[in-house]
């Protein structure tokens, strides 16, 4: 039986094992065909490696190619552009839900003040605190009256009573309570829409005799019948006065649809819907930022804001300074009104602050709790 290599494919005899010429181990003859169709894969799969490895390298230098030429790079600006306008609009949001929450804060104070002002009690404090015998009456009274001690002290004349006399009767009589009754009047009037009694002529013809007594005292001696008719004849004459104060003539002067809002704003339900519509402010910030920290420094730094707009503008309102052109009578009322109302105002600015300070605080734990993960 023959030896062939399957190598060179030389022939031996059967005593040989090796090839003399490449060495390689000899097989017998009837193998020849089957040993050549076994090396024929592994010749082929040989012959396929350098096909595999060249395509292999021009895949690799064109990846690197169209990476240097821009084509990966691109969709990656576009992920850092998406970033980026992800993050404006976050800003965008925020900035518009702080800028509504301050508006909703500020027309809440603003109308918890309104509703003070009107408020009965406080009425009462406005009355005793308004200086009625200086309020200037020029603007609706003839003659050279500057101020109502001055025309009533013209109304008395013959009477013996001095202008001290009539500041001291004022005082202790009970005149403030009368106006502040006609003051609650009017209030609820605008509160309510309940009209008030018409001041008349007649009232306070009434309320002078109920202060006769009082003015006998003061003088020390009383009043004559000529006197007592002089008095009221000149309050008869304050019969236009009265009508400009009535609240058909306060409708037509501001007019109704004006004293509507006034009368919406100052409502509970108006104080209670802009309250809470502002603090829903803060859950539209949590849905924009995703993160308790942000919503809070935003929430916070709006809410110090508004209480800083609430504490600015009651200042400015007791110093006079919005309406310094303004008629002088109308300055004068509104400045004891802002007096009155004042430190509820301040105090409400001052909690809107503490609360806003407070939340910006927490915001900053938040923020150093998750930067020490």
């Amino acid at each position: 039986m023959k030896m062939i290599c399957p190598n060179c494919g030389k022939e031996y005899n059967e005593k040989m094992t090796c090839c003399i010429s490449c060495g390689a181990d000899l097989v017998p003859e009837e193998n020849k065909v089957a040993d050549i169709s076994e090396a024929e894969p592994f010749v082929e799969e040989i012959s396929l490696i350098p096909p595999l490895v060249t395509e292999a390298v021009p895949a690799y230098s064109t990846a690197s190619a169209s990476f240097e030429s821009g084509e990966i790079t691109i969709p990656l600006k576009h992920k850092i552009n998406q970033g980026t306008l992800s993050g404006a609009a976050r800003f965008a949001g925020s900035m518009i839900a702080a800028v509504v929450m301050l508006a909703l804060i500020v027309t809440s104070a603003a109308a918890t003040g309104f509703r003070l002002a009107t408020d009965e009690k406080k009425i009462g404090e406005f009355a005793e605190k308004l200086d009625v015998m200086a309020l200037p009456v020029s603007s609706f009274a003839g003659g050279n009256s500057e101020t109502v001690q001055d025309a009533v002290y013209a109304m008395s004349t013959g009477t013996g009573l001095t202008r001290e006399n009539i500041r001291t009767i004022y005082e202790s009589s009970t005149a403030k309570d009368f106006l502040a009754a006609q003051l609650s009047g009017y209030a609820e009037y605008i509160r309510s829409g309940t009209v008030p009694e018409k001041l008349t002529s007649e009232q306070l013809k009434t309320v002078f005799r109920e202060n006769i007594p009082l003015i006998d005292s003061t003088l020390g001696q009383p009043l004559n019948e000529h006197d007592i008719a002089l008095a009221q004849r000149e309050i008869e004459r304050a019969e236009p006065l009265l009508e400009m104060l009535s609240h058909e003539n306060l409708e037509r002067t501001v007019g109704e649809d004006t004293i509507f809002a006034m009368r919406l704003l100052s409502s509970v339900p108006a104080i209670a819907v802009t309250a809470a519509l502002a603090a829903s402010m803060l859950i539209v910030l949590r849905a924009v930022n995703k993160k308790s920290g942000k919503m809070l420094s935003w929430g916070g730094g709006t809410i110090i804001a508004g209480g800083a707009v609430v504490l600015a503008v009651t200042f400015l309102f007791t110093v006079q300074l919005p309406y310094s052109d303004t008629d002088k009578l109308v300055r004068t009322v509104l400045k004891c009104a802002c007096d009155v109302i004042s430190p509820d105002m301040y105090r409400i600015g001052g909690a809107l602050a503490a609360v806003g300070t407070v939340m910006l605080i927490w915001a900053e734990t938040l923020r150093r709790s998750e930067a020490a993960k």
